[in-house]
């Protein structure tokens, strides 16, 4: 339900179908704009005679496509149009800016990867709009949190905010040291669970009071709270200079504070970009100092130690920004800026589907024909009942490995990032690959649109929900077995901690 003031009527009778209108909203107000935006882009790269026009243009058309058939029978939670979007970024926003992987390989491969968008984009569409007139929504049953019923607005508040205090805690203890030999008494493979269940926990806080927070529902003193243990979550998590754990709460913050107010966050989507973005050029070269050839961070940083740790990555993110030309400082800032790795490079999956597109084509590669999906099934078994259980990235090893970008040794220092789509085209060549993973994801969105529609927001369903959502946000460099066994883990952990503390119930808004 929308309130008067175009906020959502945020309570324990809010349902996940409910937060569709906001995204219903911003649609009607942005197509249009984003459709002359799309045209103007496409006619300036011809004009300039960019090798990537043509590109472009399928993948704008697809995205469009997408956006249209959601806008028309959508229902529940936006997956489809999210993925529209974020693939217009990926594999657009190369050749808008320019980027050199654009003239690397002939303009025909470029077309190409392009097509290969399209079709993926629409081979999703018709499977959502094929599901959506198959399935009906689920049963109004909601696995609701306990209590739910008897309190309002208050209750919800207390829970997200109890859900933040407690993964901070778990934080601050862990950066101290405190758990230690707790976790070293505990069996192997325990930290797998505790990892996704903290994970869970604090995205699911963040994104529930975000949410008040957007409807302006929440006191100052609350507020503040909100926002300085949101600072003091990244700020920890960002110490491990794995800046996914930390992306993963920005962005659940950056979803409810949508879904509460109805319009795009732009001041604090702005802030989290630029530092993102900023941090991101000097991850390398601290990992470099911190971490071991393993991958495992061997110089630990105490809490005391994080403002001289945090000014020493800025510095590095600035000399990658801007190279010194001072003496014998010249050659290591130049190497620093060589190794560092810009935002605009990190979501750029434009340059793996061409390389993909050219092993297979000029390389005559053979595809992997499935395998890499194969390998799932075993993966969702927990570490703890099998230690010796192949990587999480198994599957994108193996593309790297058979397709010559990396031998086996040097999987176990770094993994080189694929994506969805290149990932189809690795196993199921051109088209086919596009349609088998368009035509799997449409189905089963559709399915899940379905299922959790007519469900409370805060339920156990709802949760899962978000953390599905949420996997999808940050998939842009995955491959399928990292994106279905993080969600899967973390969907299970949900599960385990959050059932004693719900009820199954039909929670009906009075006047209904």
């Amino acid at each position: 339900m929308i309130a008067a003031n175009r906020n959502l009527a945020l309570d324990r009778y809010t349902r996940i179908g409910d937060l569709a209108n906001s995204v219903h909203r911003a649609l009607r107000r942005t197509f249009l704009p984003l459709l002359i935006l799309l045209t103007v882009v496409t006619g300036a790269l011809y004009l300039r005679h960019n090798p990537g026009a043509t590109a472009f243009a399928e993948m704008a058309v697809g995205t469009l496509v997408i956006l249209i058939a959601w806008r028309s029978r959508g229902i529940g939670l936006p997956v489809i149009p999210l993925l529209a979007l974020q693939n217009l970024i990926v594999y657009g926003l190369p050749i808008v800016s320019g980027h050199e992987v654009v003239t690397a390989y002939p303009e025909s491969f470029v077309t190409k990867a392009g097509f290969e968008v399209l079709i993926f984009s629409i081979a999703m569409a018709a499977a959502w709009r094929l599901g959506m007139e198959l399935m009906h929504p689920a049963t109004p049953v909601s696995f609701a949190v306990r209590n739910v019923r008897q309190e309002g607005t208050e209750r919800l508040q207390r829970l997200g905010l109890t859900l933040i205090t407690a993964s901070s805690i778990y934080l601050l203890a862990q950066s101290l040291g405190w758990l230690d030999p707790i976790i070293n008494a505990l069996p192997a493979g325990s930290v797998s669970l505790i990892a996704p269940l903290v994970a869970a926990a604090a995205s699911c806080g963040f994104f529930l009071v975000a949410m008040f927070i957007g409807s302006g529902k929440v006191s100052t003193f609350r507020r503040a709270l909100f926002w300085g243990l949101l600072v003091g979550c990244s700020v920890i998590s960002a110490s491990g200079l794995l800046l996914s754990a930390t992306t993963a709460i920005v962005a659940a913050v950056l979803i409810g504070l949508f879904w509460g107010s109805g319009r795009m966050p732009w001041l604090y989507l702005t802030v989290v970009i630029l530092l993102l973005g900023f941090l991101n050029l000097g991850k390398i070269t601290m990992r470099e100092r911190y971490w071991g050839v393993t991958g495992e961070t061997e110089n630990s940083v105490a809490l005391t130690q994080l403002p001289r740790f945090y000014a020493e990555w800025a510095d590095a993110s600035f000399e990658a920004l801007v190279p010194t030309e001072h003496d014998d400082r010249t050659t290591v800032s130049r190497e620093s800026a060589a190794k560092g790795q810009s935002l605009l490079e990190r979501v750029n999956n434009l340059q793996n589907l061409l390389f993909v597109i050219d092993a297979v084509e000029v390389g005559h590669i053979a595809p992997l024909h499935g395998a890499t999906y194969g390998i799932i099934p075993p993966l969702l078994l927990p570490r703890i009942l099998w230690p010796d259980k192949p990587r999480t990235h198994e599957g994108q090893i193996m593309l790297n490995v058979h397709f010559g970008r990396q031998d086996l040794d040097s999987t176990f220092q770094t993994y080189i990032a694929w994506g969805l789509l290149p990932e189809a085209y690795g196993n199921f060549g051109s088209v086919i690959g596009s349609v088998v993973l368009g035509v799997v994801l449409g189905l089963f969105f559709a399915a899940l649109e379905n299922f959790t529609a007519p469900k409370v927001l805060i339920s156990l369903e709802g949760f899962i929900s978000f953390m599905i959502l949420l996997g999808m946000m940050g998939s842009v460099e995955m491959v399928a077995s990292v994106l279905v066994t993080s969600i899967f883990q973390s969907a299970v952990v949900l599960v385990v901690a959050t059932l004693p503390f719900v009820e199954r119930t039909v929670l009906k808004r009075p006047g209904t």
